[in-house]
């Protein structure tokens, strides 16, 4: 039944989009902004593409241990971005798409974060300090979704993105006053999705 209802949805789809906000991801401590958009056509064998992004804030305040008014405050914007393909899996009543992708800075993608250091040592603020990086990324995610009428299709989306851990103060310019231990960062996690897919 799935293998028969398949060919006939991709059949009926000819050329279409799908589009899908984020609305979580694992490893950012509040909201985020981001999504995924696809481009669909019915050839056989030849992976649709797409492109995914996830942006947030994250916070972290670090205390010298041996110095109490001595503290480091580290606010980071990050962003990852990936090109993907993805193929669909025959099944009945629903619909399952499934892919890859990735992202590079020869491709204008992958991780970039942004980190303001910002330190008080024994209680005098110094100047703030900025340390931006950049990483490779990989990418893998399922999308699920009910479609109408051959048309309109709504799907929960769930990408799970795999990246190197990050010394956020790696490019810092000025060597900081005081002692801390200021552990990798690691953002891999998974980015929720919620979308539409509309077929032409």
């Amino acid at each position: 039944m799935g293998l028969i209802t398949f060919p006939n949805h991709v059949i009926a789809q000819f050329m279409g989009f799908k589009a899908d906000v984020a609305i979580a991801y694992s490893s950012a401590p509040g909201s985020v902004s981001g999504g995924s958009f696809g481009i669909i056509h019915p050839v056989p064998f030849i992976p649709n593409i797409g492109y995914s992004t996830i942006k947030f804030e994250d916070k972290q305040e670090i205390i010298d241990p041996s110095e109490s008014t001595s503290s480091l405050l580290l606010t980071t914007e990050t962003t990852i971005k990936t090109i993907n393909f993805f193929y669909y899996v025959p099944f009945p009543v629903v619909t399952i798409s499934i892919g890859i992708g990735i992202g590079q800075d020869n491709l204008n993608t992958g991780l970039e974060t942004k980190t303001i250091i910002e330190e008080t040592y024994q209680n005098n603020k110094q100047n703030p300090d900025n340390s931006n990086l950049e990483s490779s990324v990989s990418e893998t995610f399922l999308h699920i979704g009910l479609p109408f009428w051959n048309t309109i299709e709504f799907h929960l989306g769930y990408h799970f993105m795999s990246l190197s851990k990050l010394d956020l103060v790696s490019k810092k310019s000025t060597d900081l006053q005081g002692s801390y231990t200021i552990n990798k960062k690691n953002y891999t996690g998974g980015m929720t999705t919620v979308g539409i897919q509309v077929a032409f």
